[in-house]
């Protein structure tokens, strides 16, 4: 006698006993671009630390970006993609909460890149576009899954 995989007769394996990861290929995705918004995050961190007048457009801005200089802004987006590296590592294994921070740092991202927009607004356009597939990734409900919510 075999062992019954699923409630139908069919012989797909039940939804728990899949990794989290397999689950939903949307959610696998998402993991997968919150590690690349993660290494861009970084990548933008160092950027503004070690080179200041990478993000200058005009004169008149000075060593600011709306609210904070070029430091405060290498230091926050390295921290943010840090935090995105180990979201990351959460979705893959299945957590909710990791899940929940996922879309918080994805609209961080977001309204980050906002500022960035005049500097660089090709950069800030891609990178946003990310962090909505990020959100959407990480909402997103198969339907071959009931019940398995954000």
């Amino acid at each position: 006698m075999q062992p019954e995989t699923s409630g139908s007769s069919g012989g797909a394996p039940r939804t728990a006993d899949r990794p989290p990861a397999e689950r939903s290929h949307w959610v696998a995705f998402a993991g997968v671009l919150l590690l690349v918004s993660g290494l861009f995050d970084i990548i933008n961190g160092f950027v503004a630390l070690l080179d200041d007048g990478y993000y200058s457009t005009t004169a008149d801005h000075g060593n600011r970006l709306l609210i904070f200089n070029y430091d405060a802004w290498g230091w926050i987006w390295i921290f943010v993609g840090i935090a995105q590296f180990l979201t990351a590592i959460g979705v893959f294994m299945g957590s909710r909460g990791a899940r929940l921070a996922g879309i918080l740092l994805a609209g961080f991202c977001l309204v980050g890149q906002l500022i960035f927009l005049s500097a660089f607004p090709w950069w800030s356009l891609a990178t946003m576009v990310l962090s909505v597939l990020v959100i959407y990734g990480l909402v997103s409900v198969p339907r071959h899954l009931p019940g398995e919510r954000v």
